[in-house]
């Protein structure tokens, strides 16, 4: 099943390669709606459904559901698996995953109107190959398939900015290339020092057992136990989170890198792959061009699939398996999410681009999701992910509601609109319906993970002192928040009709309209029921998570 719903997307592309021009757009459309329809099955099991209990690994890390494990790659002294799973962690991410697909898809559908109609094919074969990278990323469970899936993510994304995006689109596509490239070299470093010292850690379990012993054949089966693997490490993200030789081992002062303590510096670098990806100051310069220039589409993908790569990465991999590090980085990681909530909203404040506008909010926003991990507790780590899931859904959302205004008036600048609610009712409801809720207005999404995060961030006080004034700050940034999205609501929807003789604006279409719709449904639905449509599925696992770092 799960397999299924990650290659299904790779499969429309090969069809797509064959098929007829005319029937591309349709092959990708039903592709696109199939996956989605197909992680819905994995539904059921998240609802209450009977637990496969050979998928529990340890009591400490909870239950993956739909896991696959097979041998990939082999060598003399390590072995590559494909492993996948699903828990209350990356399922939400998968569902998350396919239906902004789909209606990213489906807002490509007028691709013979944009100003480059060409490569129509090309377009949706990496529209498709893109979907695949991203459901593997939120899926592998073994780091070097982790790795690979992230790759295999870049290369399709730099090509649909690069080829057709706006006039700096070759620009914008080169420095997201190179920023993600940068995060991705500082992960491969952490991939390999991470493999060879988790065998490190397992031979000198295995050692200690056999001294204990006095028998050389009881440490081999303890080690084995320990470890899985014999003559090497491990890639396996489940076993490092979880075996207690890797966990000492990783976390021990005389394991070092470059002569560093190994957890930091590995936490470190990371971070910054991850932050890169979210994306934070000052790692987030790459993020407006990115969105300027991509199409409509591209840039709901980006902003509601991609930058929730850099929290699930804090998540699954930073905060499991070097806690320690978290630690150690806690004041630095939650100034760095302040800054990134406060400089977000104050660019956001400053901008005229209606696009570039909300590519900055979604600096700030995500710098919630930041401080809410830094802080380390029930209520930061479940406030993040409630935070990036929302942002999933009003980010797109607004970004398609800037793609319909720029279809019909083929500019973004702020101060040339005015009165659209009047000429655009339908479209006007939807617009309020996504800004407000990207405002964290209560009662709609945009208002829990960030109530949450501040909540946790007030509550760490008793733990580290700089929480207060953290959360103080991070406050703030609800008011610049609401002053930037208010007055872009101002200048925008109320007020007389700006008089263009040149361009008209008429209502929103019916395919405009239900790419909204489903967006809008959201948005109300995840703000009045919280529990049922996020925390029920997500807690569990996170819990668990903080029991393994020793906070839960």
């Amino acid at each position: 099943m799960l397999s299924w719903t990650i290659f299904l997307p790779a499969i429309g592309a090969a069809l797509c390669l064959f098929a007829p021009k005319g029937q591309v757009k349709r092959i990708a459309l039903a592709t696109t709606l199939a996956t989605f329809v197909l992680s819905l099955f994995l539904l059921p099991t998240f609802l209450g459904g009977v637990e496969n209990p050979e998928a529990t690994f340890g009591t400490r890390y909870g239950t993956m559901h739909f896991v696959e494990r097979a041998t990939w790659i082999t060598a003399e002294s390590f072995t590559i698996e494909y492993f996948v799973g699903v828990d209350g962690l990356s399922f939400p991410l998968v569902i998350l995953t396919t239906l902004v697909s789909f209606l990213a898809c489906w807002a490509s559908w007028n691709f013979e109107h944009w100003k480059v109609n060409k490569g129509i094919r090309t377009y949706f074969i990496l529209f498709l190959l893109l979907e695949t990278g991203m459901l593997g990323v939120f899926a592998a469970l073994d780091f070097f398939l982790f790795y690979v899936f992230w790759e295999v993510m870049l290369l399709p994304m730099y090509f649909l900015i690069g080829v057709w995006g706006g006039p700096r689109k070759e620009y914008a596509a080169i420095k997201f290339f190179l920023f993600t490239l940068a995060g991705s070299v500082l992960m491969l470093v952490a991939l390999v020092a991470m493999y060879f010292q988790s065998a490190a850690a397992i031979s000198a379990a295995m050692t200690q057992e056999t001294l204990r012993s006095g028998s050389q054949s009881a440490g081999i089966a303890s080690g084995y136990v320990l470890g899985k693997f014999l003559t090497g490490g491990t890639f396996d993200l489940i076993e490092m989170a979880t075996n207690d030789a890797i966990v000492q081992h990783f976390a021990s002062a005389g394991t070092t890198f470059l002569g560093i303590k190994f957890a930091p510096i590995m936490f470190i670098f990371l971070f910054i792959g991850f932050a890169i990806k979210l994306p934070s100051f000052p790692f987030h310069t790459w993020l407006p061009d990115a969105h300027v220039e991509a199409p409509t589409p591209i840039s709901m993908i980006l902003a509601g699939v991609l930058l929730k790569m850099g929290g699930y990465g804090f998540l699954r991999l930073c905060y499991p398996i070097f806690p320690s590090g978290g630690e150690a980085w806690a004041f630095t990681l939650a100034t760095v999410g302040v800054i990134s909530i406060l400089y977000g909203a104050l660019c956001a404040m400053a901008q005229t681009d209606f696009k570039k506008l909300v590519a900055y909010s979604s600096v700030s926003h995500m710098g919630y999701v930041l401080l809410g991990v830094a802080i380390m507790s029930a209520e930061g780590f479940q406030g993040a992910m409630f935070q990036m899931l929302a942002h999933g859904i009003s980010s797109p959302m607004c970004f398609f509601l800037v793609g319909v205004v720029y279809d019909r008036a083929h500019h973004r600048d702020l101060n040339r609109f005015g009165g659209l609610w009047l000429t655009m009712p339908k479209y006007g409801t939807m617009a309020t319906i996504g800004f407000f809720a990207s405002l964290g207005l209560p009662g709609l999404c945009g208002f829990i993970g960030e109530a949450w995060v501040l909540i946790g961030t007030f509550r760490a006080g008793a733990r580290w002192d700089w929480a207060y004034p953290m959360a103080v700050l991070a406050a703030a940034g609800v008011i610049l928040t609401a002053g930037y999205i208010l007055w872009t609501i101002k200048r925008v929807y109320l007020g007389h009709p700006h008089e263009d003789p040149d361009h008209d604006m008429p209502e929103a279409t019916a395919r405009e309209m239900g790419i909204l719709a489903p967006f809008a449904v959201l948005c109300i639905v995840m703000g009045v029921f919280p529990s049922q449509t996020v925390f029920n599925y997500c807690n569990g696992t996170l819990n668990h998570i903080l029991a393994m770092m020793g906070t839960g």
